[in-house]
């Protein structure tokens, strides 16, 4: 418990990880046209523990957040270096129809280096 993040009044928040019976976290595959890597990817745990699924849709994945665009066709607005800005410093290019500063610019010092990479990684692999 309290390894989970949740957004409460446009936050992240530590939360309980736990969920009620019969309800599952657990991604689904992601269907993939270029052999990139699907939600079993460790960079999908990732995306769940910083709370990404919450606001951002993966298609073929839990994640289904509708604050932030649908992640599933990122690679093709502009490949691993947009991917990279996207996430450590989300203001540098807002995406269509969705406001400045939704999205927490820290996330480039509170992701470990490593995590991030593996995150570009994972999100140019869709």
């Amino acid at each position: 418990t309290g390894d989970c993040r949740v957004v409460e009044d446009g936050t992240f928040v530590n939360a309980d990880c736990d969920v009620a019976p019969g309800v599952t976290l657990e991604p689904t595959a992601t269907p993939s046209s270029n052999g990139g890597a699907g939600s079993d990817d460790p960079a999908f745990t990732t995306l769940r523990t910083f709370g990404c699924v919450a606001c951002h849709a993966i298609d073929g994945t839990s994640a289904s957040g509708t604050i932030g665009p649908n992640l599933t066709t990122v690679a093709s607005k502009g490949g691993a270096a947009y991917i990279y800005e996207s996430i450590v410093d989300p203001n540098a290019v807002i995406a269509d129809g969705f406001p400045a500063d939704i999205m927490p610019a820290n996330f480039g010092e509170i992701i470990p280096a490593g995590e991030v990479d593996a995150l570009v990684a994972y999100l140019s692999g869709l």
